[in-house]
């Protein structure tokens, strides 16, 4: 059996507003996040992704806003849990603003307290992940998109991507959340990037360069976390098939569920001696 006490895993956690950012989030998940995993394998790390709004860009309005509810409490409960690193992307829009009733229910369960009132909810994940906890500030980055340029756009489309065409009480809400992140956080967390517009399938693109920052933003803080292995004698023929051996068993084990019975079973016969083995069914 793996020892697996020679693996471990650092959770990076993203935060955003929902539909604006949805090109954003895909560029981490399918580029920087399996360049920064394929890094971590070579220090015995594995790297855990969460963005807990993957996978629900086709519900409808009101499906959307019950998902963010979930999405906000199961959050705070992952933030509280892991206190991984955090990467927060936002744009020109504030975010959706539950009913109060909600969110009190969501922080009560976290015996946070804080003031909710106009607050949303990615809001709150910034506050309550980052900006309140001096620790958790250490290992967040925020990166802020450049507008885009909403003035060539339809009014439906600009609307979509930014508050300012939307809501201007959004809008100023907006200001102050990111004049207090800059000022609290400063310019080492603090990065402000240019997306392109793609007018054919009118979507945002052009993220490489962003990516790329975001990847060594990243690896920066995950190297100095994980040592490096350089570092450590070079190791014998026979350790070398071992620490081979040892990553292939933790890769096929990792996410691996027995059947107890069925284990518990064979784990008695290869225990057993030969004796008790005769005969034995299989």
């Amino acid at each position: 059996m793996a020892n697996t006490n020679l693996w471990k895993t650092r959770p990076v956690f993203v935060s955003s507003t929902f539909r604006d950012m949805q090109a954003e989030r895909d560029h981490l998940r399918d580029v920087v996040f399996p360049e920064l995993a394929e890094r971590l394998r070579a220090r015995r790390c594995h790297l855990e992704p969460v963005d807990l709004r993957w996978g629900v860009d086709t519900v409808s309005i009101s499906e959307q806003e019950a998902k963010e509810l979930l999405v906000l409490k199961v959050c705070l409960d992952e933030i509280e849990r892991c206190r991984p690193f955090l990467v927060v992307l936002l744009g020109d829009r504030y975010g959706w603003v539950p009913p109060e009733r909600r969110m009190q229910a969501a922080i009560d369960e976290q015996g946070y307290a804080t003031s909710i009132q106009d607050k949303s909810v990615t809001a709150l994940e910034i506050e309550f992940g980052v900006l309140d906890s001096p620790e958790q500030q250490k290992r967040s980055f925020f990166y802020f998109r450049e507008p885009l340029p909403y003035q060539d756009m339809t009014s439906e489309k600009a609307r979509e991507y930014s508050d300012q065409y939307n809501s201007k009480t959004a809008w100023e809400r907006l200001q102050a959340l990111k004049k207090r992140i800059t000022e609290e956080m400063g310019p080492d967390r603090v990065r402000h990037y240019q997306a392109a517009w793609d007018w054919d399938k009118q979507k945002v693109t052009g993220l490489d360069e962003w990516g790329k920052q975001v990847l060594e933003d990243l690896w920066g803080e995950l190297e100095a976390k994980t040592g490096n292995p350089g570092e450590s004698p070079a190791a014998s023929w026979q350790e070398q098939e071992r620490a081979v051996l040892d990553e292939f068993i933790e890769e096929r084990s990792r996410d691996f569920v027995g059947r107890v019975e069925i284990l518990t079973e064979l784990r008695r016969l290869a225990l057993s001696d030969k004796k008790a083995r005769t005969g034995a069914s299989w």
